[in-house]
């Protein structure tokens, strides 16, 4: 349950849900006093919170909680001195409340320019190489679908360098091309309509709007949809394992290899393809929806021949997604986290377009953590004088496409319509 300053605010029984709950609370002057239990019986003792105002927009002074929690039930610290320093979530919980270094610092042309090759620099060290490698492509296969032919691409960029891609060349094109970057439930390449003939594939297809690779192209922009490392094709069966994202992120990890900076190399070595064969200098976006708007993100933050990125399903802080225990390891970047976390990442895209669209109910992207989180992406946006070209697509629903903006506003920043 929840209670300010002694009256309960929320009921311990069917009031709170997890991944992200909001209720509305009036602040007296001076001190007030905000106490959350949990039975750790039911549920994980772990908690974030946040106070904002009514608009969800951030209290400067008591935007972050730093809550005094005893993590364990066991009496196993009875009797010693301080538990808290006994904890790694303790220190955990102190090193996530503590400011980011390379959070932009103030809002002036200057300032902002100063901080983007700063942080751009920063990035770079924290990821290793990610540049784009010379890889010969090869066409597997190809099928006429009428409207469009469907290709199965093969990049071949050296051992353990290669990697699959769908690509649907419309018949009658537009002059763009946008990169479809898929989530975590991909397999068959359901970002453009495929659904491998299986039944529960067929209604993640449904149920997340998950086909915006073919939609793009139905609007005549070539589309690349490459598979990213742990997906598809190139997913290892390891059954009865843990979560293979995090089984890649910490195998590779232990010999200095980052998943992330692997996946962006990948993505950036399709972006060159998709530059030199079709043509589409200047006029080339990416969209990805969860772990794809998460590789939005980077590789739009990374490449700059990326004219326009869509980013949806992915508007939250790797604080809060560890916070819970819901953040996977093809995310991370070790070392990120002192300096800077997904605002300035995101941030980082600026001058360039950038529109991320946010679900009300997308348990991976709590409201009230989003939209303070879109207010210091704006706040970059505002400091680079790109103010326009960033947009929230905020919809009624949870973790899915939506498209109601994203079309129009590729087609705005990319075909100049």
């Amino acid at each position: 349950e929840a209670t300010l300053n002694d009256e309960i605010v929320a009921p311990l029984i069917g009031s709170v849900t997890p991944y992200g709950n909001s209720r509305r609370v009036l602040l007296r002057a001076g001190e007030n006093t905000l106490v959350l239990s949990v039975d750790p019986l039911r549920a994980s003792p772990r908690v974030a919170a946040r106070l904002c105002a009514p608009d969800r927009s951030p209290l400067d002074g008591v935007s972050t909680l730093r809550p005094a929690l005893d993590a364990t039930v066991e009496p196993l610290r009875d009797g010693l001195p301080d538990t808290q320093a006994l904890s790694t979530w303790h220190l955990y919980n102190d090193l996530t409340n503590r400011p980011r270094r390379m959070r932009l610092p103030e809002l002036s042309t200057e300032a902002w320019e100063r901080w983007r090759a700063r942080f751009a620099e920063r990035l770079g060290e924290l990821l290793g190489p990610t540049e784009p490698l010379p890889a010969a492509v090869t066409v597997l296969s190809e099928e006429d679908l009428g409207p469009m032919v469907r290709q199965r691409l093969w990049f071949d960029a050296g051992p353990y360098r290669a990697f699959p891609a769908w690509a649907l060349l419309p018949r009658e094109r537009n002059g763009a091309a946008v990169l479809a970057l898929h989530g975590h439930s991909y397999r068959f390449g359901e970002t453009i309509g495929l659904d491998g003939g299986d039944p529960a594939q067929a209604e993640v297809i449904r149920h997340a709007n998950y086909t915006y690779g073919l939609q793009l192209a139905e609007r005549g922009y070539v589309v690349i949809a490459p598979e990213l490392r742990g997906f598809g094709a190139r997913r290892d069966d390891e059954r009865f394992r843990r979560d293979p994202c995090d089984t890649n992120y910490l195998r590779l990890l232990e010999f200095g290899v980052n998943l992330v900076a692997l996946q962006a190399q990948d993505l950036r070595t399709a972006v060159s393809y998709a530059v030199s064969e079709h043509g589409v200098a200047g006029r080339l976006g990416v969209l990805g929806l969860s772990y794809g708007g998460r590789m939005t993100m980077y590789l739009a933050a990374l490449d700059e021949r990326v004219a326009c990125a869509v980013a949806s399903g992915c508007l939250d802080t790797f604080r809060e997604r560890l916070t819970i225990d819901r953040c996977c390891g093809a995310q991370l970047v070790p070392g990120l986290l002192p300096d800077a976390d997904t605002p300035e990442l995101f941030g980082l895209i600026a001058p360039r377009p950038l529109l991320i669209e946010l679900g009300t109910n997308d348990d991976t992207s709590p409201e009230i953590y989003a939209t303070e989180i879109y207010s210091e992406i704006e706040r970059i946006y505002e400091a680079a004088g790109a103010r326009d070209r960033l947009d929230i697509d905020v919809f009624e629903s949870g973790h899915r496409f939506s498209g109601r903006k994203a079309f129009d506003w590729l087609d705005k920043w990319l075909l100049g319509e």
